[in-house]
């Protein structure tokens, strides 16, 4: 046979078949991964239904909404959001509600399944919400049912740990910061803008908060710590308050000189640490640059305040009285004079800014330093904010200004008629205001050798 012959009768040469085009590849995948967030949507409902099974319902009771409830109504969510979105969702949580509702005015004790009912319509969501963000559903399933399951220990907790007056003040804090805060305007107002009612009243919120901080740790370590936390915890409110407190303290028992005067010092850092805190939002550049003279002082106070602690219990431990905590977590007067006192630094300082240029800011700010650290801190920050001051030239206004309180925390401690309480004292402050220019000085020859 030829070529041309077995050209024309060799059998064709087998090549594959396409069963399937791509668009049906691409339902193929689109159902896959349905059935994927249908799982994670499952996980969800048996996740949060456990819980409602092992502590839902009374025995020989009606039946409880279990796993098998949980899981189908957080399936109906997501086959809902595939099949037809938002609307056909909110028909099925109106249905799975109206017959919850049902069941639920069937019970004899009415108020007993309202946890079980709300939990039941947010898996529906929660089921629905899987299929387009997935990690927020499930970060969502893991809370409710983390919060489902701390049912004993957050119904102990609001009824015998909190009192009245801490639920009071917790919710202050809360409106204050969810409801007021966001509808302050966020904008510069004021001697060239260095006014911003929004920062001012993080302010107000950020020395609450520490003083809830305080409160709380007070709460938990009792007397335990004696004095020496005490004054640590005080400092965030107010060093110089501290020292004038723990000279009466002196006063009245001569044997607590060395524990009071760890307390102040254990002060100082707190206020040193607020410093930073309030630079660190306010302007991290700002923070940045002045890190050695706060993280240097901060040491050589918490290393003088460790010794005297330890030199105080050097004759064995004894019965220390019980911290006594105030009536109220924080002070919101305090915190509002607080802010006042910034915003007075402030326009002062941007007033002077502008007629005097940036030497007269040394002098506001040692001026602000009287008052507190955290404040003359504050004022520049916001005054590096605006764009008034660079950064580079805050750092020795800020060094000022702590000098300055140590000085005027020395006079006071000076002056408490406990001799050894004040010289201690004075002592660990005067290490402290070295320490500042000891830090500024190290950074500045750090600096250099870069430069060069």
């Amino acid at each position: 046979m030829g070529p041309l012959l077995r050209q024309q009768y060799e059998p064709p040469t087998a090549r594959p078949v396409v069963l399937l085009d791509a668009a049906t590849n691409g339902e193929i995948n689109l159902e896959t991964s349905q059935a994927l967030l249908l799982l994670e949507a499952l996980g969800i409902g048996l996740l949060i239904g456990i819980e409602r099974e092992r502590n839902a319902g009374e025995p020989g009771g009606p039946a409880p909404a279990g796993v098998r409830t949980f899981a189908l109504a957080s399936l109906t969510g997501a086959l809902s959001q595939i099949a037809g979105g938002w609307p056909m969702l909110a028909v099925a949580i109106a249905v799975i509600g109206g017959l919850r509702m049902v069941t639920h005015l069937s019970l004899p004790d009415r108020q007993a399944g309202l946890t079980t009912s709300l939990a039941l319509l947010i898996v529906v969501m929660l089921g629905a919400l899987s299929i387009e963000h997935t990690f927020l559903a499930a970060a969502s399933g893991v809370l409710v049912a983390a919060l489902l399951a701390a049912r004993t220990v957050l119904r102990e907790f609001s009824r015998s740990v909190l009192n009245d007056f801490e639920v009071r003040d917790g919710l202050i804090l809360g409106v204050s910061t969810l409801l007021i805060l966001p509808i302050l305007p966020n904008e510069g107002l004021g001697p060239g803008g260095a006014i911003n009612p929004q920062n001012l009243f993080v302010i107000v919120i950020l020395v609450m908060a520490i003083g809830a901080v305080s409160h709380i740790s007070t709460r938990v370590f009792g007397a335990r710590l004696g004095l020496p936390l005490s004054g640590f915890l005080s400092g965030f409110v107010s060093s110089t308050a501290t020292v004038v407190a723990m000279a009466k303290k002196v006063q009245d028992r001569p044997v607590d000189t060395y524990p009071a005067a760890a307390g102040v010092t254990f002060s100082s850092v707190s206020s040193l640490v607020q410093t930073g805190i309030v630079l660190l939002f306010l302007s991290p550049s700002m923070f940045a640059l002045s890190a050695p003279i706060l993280i240097v002082p901060t040491a050589v106070a918490l290393l003088y305040g460790t010794a005297l602690a330890r030199f105080g219990s050097r004759d064995g431990p004894r019965e220390r009285e019980g911290l006594d905590l105030p009536s109220r977590i924080f002070s919101i007067r305090a915190a509002i004079s607080f802010a006042l006192t910034v915003a007075t630094v402030i326009v002062v300082s941007a007033l002077l800014n502008d007629q005097f240029g940036s030497e007269a800011v040394l002098w506001s700010a040692a001026l602000a330093g009287l008052v507190s650290t955290s404040s003359a801190a504050v004022a520049l920050a916001s005054l590096v904010l605006a764009g008034q001051l660079p950064a580079s030239e805050a750092v020795v206004p800020l060094a000022a200004a702590i000098s300055v309180n140590a000085g005027v925390r020395i006079v006071l401690a000076l002056r408490g008629g406990a001799t050894p309480f004040g010289w201690t004292v004075a002592g660990g402050l005067l290490l402290t205001a070295a320490a500042v220019w000891a830090g500024w000085w190290f950074a500045a020859a750090i600096s250099s050798m870069i430069t060069e």
